[in-house]
C-alpha cells in the first residue's frame, strides 16, 4: 500500500514539474531553407520581446552536424497581429541561431529584451517558430514606437504595414536612430510602393526634425536620382523635396547630406 501511494506521489510530482517545465518541442532547424517568401508566411505579428531564453545547446544542424547550433525561445508581448489572427496577447516563440562563430549577415538574436519586432512567423509540432533560422530575414526592428490602434488593409501585401509602421511616429518611446535610419533600409525592401513611400516621407520631412526629418529627406533626394524607376517617382519625389523644403548637398566624399 505505502509502495503503492509512493508511486502515485512520485507520478503526481512529475506531471506538476512537467506541467512547470515542459521539454522542449520536436523542432528541426531550417537554416538552409529559403523558399519561403514574405507574402507566403501565415504569421506576421508586431511585438515587444520580453524574454529570450536558452533551451539547448549544441544542437547539431542537420544538414551538417559538425556545425553546433542552439535552440531559444522568445516571449513575446504581441502588440499587433498584421497577418493570421487569432494571437493571443503573449505568446512563445522558438528559433535557431548559431551556437558557435559565423560569417555573413545579421542572426537571428541580435536584438535587446524590451526592443519592439516585427516577426514571420508559423507553426510547427503545437508552436509558434520564426519562419527562418540562423540569418534573420524573418524579422525587423521597429523603432518608431508603439502603434496600439493600428489595423492593416487585409486587401493589400503586408509591405504596405511595413511602411505605415516604420515610417509613422508611434506612442510611448521613440528610438530616434532607429526610425531614421530604418527608412533607407525599408525603401529598399518594397519595391513597387515607391509613389506611397514618397507620401509618408514628404509628411515625415515636414513633421520631423533632427536626424529623422534629415534620414527621410535624404531618402527623397535618392528616388530623385535611383535609376531605373518610373520617371513619375523622380518628379513625385522631386516635388515632396521641395514642398517639404529639404536641400541636399554633396559632401567631399560623395555622400549626401541633407537638412
Amino acid at each position: 500500500m505505502f509502495v503503492a501511494l509512493a508511486l502515485l506521489i512520485g507520478i503526481a510530482s512529475y506531471l506538476m514539474w512537467r506541467a512547470v517545465w515542459p521539454s522542449p518541442p520536436d523542432l528541426m532547424d531550417q537554416c538552409d531553407d529559403r523558399r519561403s517568401t514574405r507574402d507566403s508566411i501565415p504569421i506576421v505579428v508586431v511585438g515587444v520581446l520580453a524574454s529570450d531564453t536558452l533551451v539547448r545547446k549544441p544542437v547539431p544542424m542537420h544538414s551538417d552536424p559538425k556545425y553546433p547550433l542552439q535552440l531559444r525561445k522568445l516571449i513575446v508581448r504581441v502588440e499587433n497581429v498584421l497577418r493570421g489572427a487569432p494571437i493571443p496577447e503573449t505568446i512563445t516563440v522558438y528559433y535557431f541561431t548559431w551556437a558557435g562563430g559565423f560569417d555573413g549577415p545579421q542572426p537571428l538574436g541580435f536584438w535587446k529584451v524590451g526592443g519592439r519586432r516585427i516577426l514571420w512567423l508559423r507553426r510547427d509540432s503545437g508552436v509558434l517558430r520564426t519562419a527562418c533560422d540562423g540569418w534573420d530575414y524573418c524579422t525587423k526592428f521597429v523603432g518608431t514606437g508603439a502603434h496600439p490602434h493600428y489595423t492593416p488593409d487585409p486587401r493589400k501585401p503586408i509591405d504596405f504595414a511595413l511602411v505605415d509602421l516604420l515610417f509613422t511616429r508611434g506612442e510611448g518611446t521613440v528610438n530616434e536612430n532607429g526610425f531614421g535610419t530604418e527608412l533607407d533600409e525599408v525603401t529598399d525592401q518594397v519595391q513597387g510602393l515607391q509613389a506611397y513611400s514618397i507620401e509618408k516621407l514628404r509628411h515625415l520631412a515636414q513633421a520631423e526634425h533632427g536626424y529623422i526629418r534629415s534620414c527621410a529627406c535624404r531618402t527623397l533626394w535618392v528616388y530623385t536620382v535611383d535609376h531605373p524607376i518610373d520617371p513619375a517617382i523622380h518628379r513625385d519625389a522631386d516635388k515632396a523635396l521641395h514642398e517639404a523644403d529639404c536641400r541636399c548637398t554633396t559632401k567631399p566624399d560623395g555622400s549626401e547630406e541633407c537638412q
